[in-house]
């Protein structure tokens, strides 16, 4: 039956990967690995050392005795927002980029119509004030980073679609561009060069009308609306957390942010622990903080420390080895975007499964943990940039039971993990995955 499973989804993976589009949406998440990359190495630096609130500021208080501190943290913040701020400008370049070269088009011009089009669903429309007062930004910005990937894809999916099928000719690269070659580029494609500009321009203007945030903002507003309070329902929780799990892989970055320390209900757990000096006993035990953001997050969304571990251990695809290696540093801080794109996860048939699975069976586990009173729950606000594994513990107040849960679910999380990591192992010793 496993056999039966393992050679199924190998063959998914393989006729997925003969599909144009889909290999162009592999293609360009590989070609933003090294991006982001620096970008997550810049993220964990400026979140966890140069923030007030940073993990390692907190341990070390480097706010206190390194100089420059402040000067420091202005600079990381700068060269975090320049970084990662454009991931989806160059996601949108690259998409159209490679759906072109595949259908032997002009792919730069592609690529460059793309990123324009992009920019055009991007502007703030609301900064051509009626009164002819300009206020606020010209473009939308925080759509153009990890935040409009999904949309990037999708602008570069279609402006590649159309160059494939209005460019005049055939695009023949020349070793040496010459001025008549560039104009004759020019000649035979400003049909669908025209036509994405236009289309673009046309709906983000429209889309302006109905949201400020734009597109992108519309996207997250849909995309916002199943997650309701889900309050203490088990299902429900595992619906909710399940379900943002899922934009992850396919490009829509943390529409709802399940930080949970300003909830509600953790508010009442905390004023309790506060109260009483202790975790045990507060009053709401099982809720979407307790069970998914502090015990099913580590190492970020999919339990992304329990592939890092497995690929480490067992991994033969040099690929993934490679990726896991240069990525380990920032997803023990739970900054996972580097291998979302660099293993891919995101559009990967084999590491779905898993990175939907792991974050289930920790939540399981944690709340049977919390049901039978065998730990207390997490009550005390950490950072962001805490390792996951730690948020349980130091969340309780240092209790050993919640650090026993993490470390079960971490190791379940691996296993789950395995089984995928091994049937990679498989698709690059039959060649299908390009070697350094």
């Amino acid at each position: 039956m496993i056999k039966r499973l393992q050679v199924g989804l190998l063959r998914f993976e393989r006729v997925v990967e003969r599909q144009r589009y889909w290999r162009a949406l592999r293609d360009t998440l590989t070609l933003l690995f090294p991006f982001a990359l620096i970008g997550a190495y810049v993220s964990f630096v400026n979140q966890a050392i140069f923030q007030r609130n940073g993990f390692l500021n907190h341990i070390y208080y480097l706010s206190h005795w390194v100089p420059g501190f402040k000067e420091l943290a202005t600079y990381t913040t700068m060269l975090n927002l320049s970084i990662n701020g454009i991931l989806a400008i160059i996601a949108a370049f690259a998409a159209a980029n490679f759906v072109a070269r595949s259908a032997q088009r002009d792919n730069l011009l592609a690529g460059i119509t793309s990123a324009i089009s992009f920019m055009m669903l991007n502007i703030n429309y609301n900064f051509f004030a009626k009164s002819g007062q300009m206020t606020g930004s010209r473009f939308l910005e925080d759509n153009l980073g990890t935040q409009g990937i999904f949309l990037a894809l999708l602008v570069g999916l279609v402006t590649g679609w159309l160059f494939s099928h209005l460019s005049r000719r055939p695009h023949v690269p020349q070793p040496v561009e010459t001025q008549a070659h560039l104009l004759a580029r020019a000649r035979n494609n400003w049909l669908p060069m025209v036509v994405a500009l236009l289309f673009f321009s046309i709906v983000g203007y429209g889309i302006s009308f109905a949201s400020k945030a734009g597109l992108n903002g519309l996207f997250y507003a849909v995309f916002s609306l199943p997650f309701t309070n889900p309050g203490s329902s088990l299902l429900a929780i595992l619906g909710v957390s399940s379900l943002s799990n899922l934009y992850w892989l396919i490009g829509i970055i943390g529409p709802v942010d399940f930080s949970g320390n300003s909830t509600t209900s953790t508010v009442q757990n905390l004023a309790y622990a506060l109260q009483h000096g202790s975790a045990w006993g507060a009053p709401n035990s099982i809720t979407l903080h307790t069970l998914f953001d502090a015990f099913a997050n580590v190492g970020g969304p999919g339990m992304t420390l329990a592939l890092l571990i497995a690929i480490l251990w067992r991994s033969r695809n040099r690929n993934y080895r490679s990726v896991a290696k240069v990525s380990a540093l920032p997803a023990l801080f739970n900054i996972n975007q580097s291998l979302l794109v660099g293993l891919p996860i995101a559009y990967s048939p084999i590491l779905a499964i898993p990175f939907l699975l792991a974050p289930i069976a920790s939540m399981i586990i944690t709340w049977t943990a919390l049901v039978l009173k065998f730990m207390p729950p997490v009550v005390y606000p950490v950072t962001k940039t805490m390792p996951g594994f730690l948020t349980g513990w130091l969340g309780t107040g240092g209790t050993w039971q919640a650090l026993v849960v993490s470390v079960i679910n971490l190791v379940v999380a691996t296993a789950i993990y395995l089984p995928f990591v091994l049937l990679a192992n498989r698709t690059d010793e039959a060649g299908d995955v390009t070697h350094d």
